[in-house]
């Protein structure tokens, strides 16, 4: 199963369908906060239905309100929306159709009337939004928000793909080498140090912990921003140099484990304040944009198991060994190739 996530801006909308639009996004975060407040002031029951609801959103919106507003309800913490509230669509209750001369439009009730506005479709989003048409795909909730001056959507699309003739690219993150990468088949790796990384979090650390005990808390931050700034740009190019060795294979299929073990399994004591997961983020955006697959694969074991045998091997520091077959591999790309092989669940991120 491929899934894309597709955003698309919509093409110059009229003044009365932004006005509306914008009067939806009111409604549907005031009908969350409704919900909300009456759940915590127990006015009423988790059972609550559109007929509770006083306000002019069709009864789709309004269930999709009380769906999230049920979800929000169940974390942790207060529960108050920003006036941003993008307004969604369950996937039952929205559609999307081509006219007469081949333009894209988008169809959706919002207060007054089902609106049918014309999307842009960029060259990366062209072929799901076809099986989608075409009725080969399938397609998640549509969410509805404004950026700036202009109106997108955004939604997912879901389909059955032929894997015969990829190319997997197994990623292995971590602390000693950021990015170990492996494409499995075809005999290439790719190693990245995670040195650059340690002596950003070192540097801005001891910043952070001379400018606290000087009692400079405006500094602080600022330090803290900057912090944030280096990291997010050194995120950004080490996913663009992984989608360019991805590139140069036919079919490339991105997988990669699951973060959360790094997290809890690393023995470094500042891994736990870096951005892996924005690493992860950034590398699946960019591989969709670029028409490539990402998937996530289950991490257990793949730093112990020989990755051309399947045996636990032994690890010391950067080098596997494995007894049963006697092949010897950077500890951090045997990882990676043993991602590679193992198929997983796609990512959307």
């Amino acid at each position: 199963m491929v899934t894309v996530t597709v955003t698309a801006k919509f093409h110059n909308p009229s003044l009365s369908r932004r006005k509306e639009w914008q009067h939806a996004a009111r409604l549907y975060r005031d009908t969350k906060q409704f919900c909300i407040d009456g759940w915590e002031n127990d006015d009423f029951d988790k059972s609550v239905t559109t007929a509770s609801i006083d306000n002019a959103l069709y009864s789709a919106i309004q269930n999709q309100a009380i769906r999230e507003a049920k979800s929000d309800h169940n974390k942790d913490g207060e529960v108050r929306y920003r006036e941003s509230q993008p307004f969604a669509v369950n996937n039952q209750n929205w559609e999307l159709d081509t006219t007469e001369n081949g333009t894209v439009v988008v169809g959706f009730p919002c207060v007054s009337q089902w609106w049918y506005t014309p999307i842009e479709v960029y060259d990366d989003i062209a072929d799901p939004v076809d099986r989608l048409v075409e009725g080969d795909a399938d397609k998640t909730r549509l969410q509805v928000y404004r950026r700036g001056d202009d109106w997108y959507c955004t939604f997912n699309i879901e389909y059955d793909a032929d894997t015969s003739g990829e190319t997997p690219i197994g990623v292995d993150i971590g602390e000693r080498h950021i990015l170990a990468v492996t494409a499995y088949g075809e005999d290439e790796s790719m190693l990245v140090s995670g040195g650059e990384a340690k002596y950003v979090r070192r540097k801005y650390r001891s910043l952070r912990d001379s400018l606290s005990e000087a009692g400079a808390l405006r500094a602080r931050n600022r330090v803290g921003d900057k912090e944030q700034r280096r990291i997010k740009d050194l995120n950004h190019k080490l996913s663009r140099r992984l989608i360019t060795f991805a590139e140069q294979f036919e079919n490339p299929v991105i997988r990669m484990e699951d973060l959360e073990g790094i997290r809890e399994n690393s023995s470094w004591s500042g891994v736990h304040s870096w951005h892996f997961h924005q690493l992860q983020q950034f590398i699946t955006y960019k591989a969709e944009r670029a028409g490539i697959r990402v998937e996530a694969v289950d991490a257990y074991h793949t730093s112990q198991r020989c990755s051309a045998c399947g045996s636990m091997g032994n690890r010391d520091g950067d080098h596997f060994s494995c007894s049963e077959c006697g092949r010897g591999r950077h500890a951090d790309l045997n990882a990676s190739e043993n991602i590679a092989q193992r198929e997983g669940e796609p990512c959307t991120g």
